[in-house]
């Protein structure tokens, strides 16, 4: 049993022990309902909710590995601090190939938009990235294996840089084709952009973007780009099984509308002023 911690993930690499993995399975199906995996890997996300069967969890396998390890204190320590993690458990077989997974980074200046197309479906990563990234920056596109990350600030882009350069996720290895100075052009577009003046531009300027609009156009460009928007994400027209896909896009209709409402109303009042 092997098991390697970030700031974000406790991956534990059990090999060749089908007991151990399958317990722990099992303790995971009865007690967390935010998990997804199959017969040989389960991962389980971070929910406020459960901490205490997270904790509780934790302590029962940390007393595991110093079982089969003999590792000190301290290590086991930091297995049962890790309750705030998501946990990510593997099962390894003997001579066992890991999955490698190839993405082609692209940036578009235009709509300031971050494309990450992977060469394959892959459930896991997806769930993964949609971790990392956070559902309302983060538009997943299954048809074409394509991940979109709009609305993207610094942290955003700090986030990315550690994907490109820690070759794993989920336990898969993870490979990026992209022009290196793609991540420059995407730090000078974010210094370039126009500061704001204060909370309440701020807001408005992030909903005209939300609806591909600038704070400049007329109501009549806003209200057709709403209705363009709402048409596409509107949870009724996705033709999809996928609760994570449904999800993201009743997500995103609830943002489009919330956008309009705001502008809507703030067109009213400026002519009402005017």
């Amino acid at each position: 049993m092997k098991i390697k911690q970030n700031d974000k993930t406790i991956n534990i690499n059990i090999k060749d022990d089908a007991q151990t993995f399958y317990y722990l399975k099992s303790l995971i199906d009865k007690n967390f309902k935010n998990k997804i995996g199959n017969k040989n890997k389960i991962i389980v996300f971070n929910d406020i909710d459960e901490e205490i069967g997270r904790k509780y969890f934790l302590k029962i396998l940390s007393r595991i590995y110093a079982r089969k390890t003999g590792k000190k204190l301290k290590k086991i320590w930091q297995i049962e601090k890790a309750y705030n993690k998501t946990i990510k458990i593997t099962l390894l077989k003997q001579n066992q190939i890991q999955n490698i997974v190839n993405f082609k980074l692209n940036f578009y200046k235009k709509t300031g938009t971050v494309e990450l197309k992977m060469d394959m479906k892959n459930r896991l990563i997806l769930r993964g990235l949609q971790n990392i990234f956070d559902n309302y920056k983060v538009l997943y596109q299954p048809s074409n294996n394509t991940v979109l990350i709009l609305n993207f600030d610094d942290k955003i882009i700090e986030k990315l840089s550690n994907l490109i350069f820690a070759k794993e996720i989920l336990g898969n290895f993870i490979n990026f084709s992209y022009d290196k100075n793609i991540l420059h052009e995407i730090k000078q577009y974010l210094t370039k952009k126009p500061k704001r003046r204060n909370a309440v531009n701020t807001l408005l300027n992030d909903f005209y973007k939300l609806l591909h609009c600038s704070e400049h156009d007329s109501y009549d460009t806003v209200r057709t780009k709403y209705l363009e928007l709402a048409k596409k994400y509107h949870p009724d027209n996705i033709v999809s099984d996928n609760v994570l896909i449904l999800k993201v896009y009743s997500k995103k209709f609830q943002k489009i509308q919330q956008a309009y409402k705001t502008i809507k109303e703030y067109h009213k009042y400026m002519a009402n002023v005017a």
